[in-house]
């Protein structure tokens, strides 16, 4: 059975999903991550600083989940602007420094109301804990 993956510590979702879920595998699926402040509930102003601000929502749901980045074997990336693509990259690198995951970037027509990023990860978590 999955086990849905909740904390105060990522920006809450609005829409009736869940922030990620795990399989008894140790499978994890992120719903969309975007920059939206855990804190405020409000969107980052910039471009880096939601970039920045959906990879640390994902990072919180990781550990959640019993994981982190190092266990993301996929990301798929929306950007709404592609030139954004060489700062996301630098921003992406100091979440994965070394072995990133596979990744594929599209640019949407639009996003979540005021988001320029979005994403979604799939991770492999080692070893999932008990519910």
């Amino acid at each position: 059975m999955k086990r849905l993956i909740q904390t105060g510590t990522a920006a809450a979702m609005y829409n009736p999903v869940s922030q990620a879920t795990l399989a008894p595998n140790g499978m994890f699926y992120s719903a969309g991550m975007i920059g939206r402040s855990p804190e405020s509930g409000e969107m980052l102003p910039s471009f880096a600083e939601q970039a920045h601000q959906a990879l640390r929502n994902l990072g919180a749901l990781l550990r959640e989940a019993g994981g982190n980045y190092k266990d993301v074997m996929f990301v798929q990336l929306y950007l709404l602007d592609m030139e954004k693509i060489q700062q996301f990259n630098e921003i992406f690198k100091s979440y994965f420094p070394v072995e990133p995951p596979a990744r594929a970037v599209c640019q949407p027509l639009k996003l979540y109301p005021g988001a320029l990023v979005m994403f979604t990860a799939v991770a492999c978590v080692a070893t999932p804990p008990s519910s």
